[in-house]
């Protein structure tokens, strides 16, 4: 996994909690078990609990629901800046099958953080650190504030 944990960067506290209560309080990262493990400025590292429930008919880990965990991690490591973001495109290479694991970790990284566009990396690693999944985000970064 990236060790990125001496680069961090601070972030405003109200923002981290403001995203930690958004996450907890949406209703599919809910279904799709994925929490947030670590955060700073331009990162954010998310762990989602493997069931049966996303699971394909071949036994590993749904391509829709590797996508969703890839999408949401990175897109919260673009709002730590203090602003929404919304996805514009992204794209996603399958490397291995997530197979056999208890959960998944994804590390969503800033490559540029624009004032109006962003673009962002996510990587997907096993219970056994293999990495499974590389993907790229670009995201706009609305004029609304992640604090109320």
């Amino acid at each position: 996994m990236n060790e990125i944990n001496d680069n961090k960067k601070a972030m405003s506290e109200d923002v981290k909690q403001a995203l930690i209560r958004f996450n907890k309080d949406n209703i599919y990262v809910q279904n799709l078990k994925i929490e947030l493990v670590d955060m700073s400025l331009g990162y954010v590292k998310g762990k989602m609990m493997i069931t049966e429930d996303v699971l394909n008919p071949y036994g590993s880990v749904h391509g829709g629901c590797l996508y969703s965990l890839a999408d949401i991690v990175s897109g919260i490591a673009a709002c730590t800046y203090g602003k929404f973001s919304s996805t514009i495109d992204g794209t996603m290479t399958y490397i291995a099958p997530a197979m056999n694991t208890e959960y998944l970790i994804c590390e969503g990284i800033e490559i540029r953080q624009g004032k109006k566009v962003s673009l962002y990396e996510a990587n997907i690693y096993d219970d056994k650190g293999q990495l499974v999944d590389k993907a790229r985000f670009s995201f706009y970064m609305m004029n609304r504030s992640v604090v109320e």
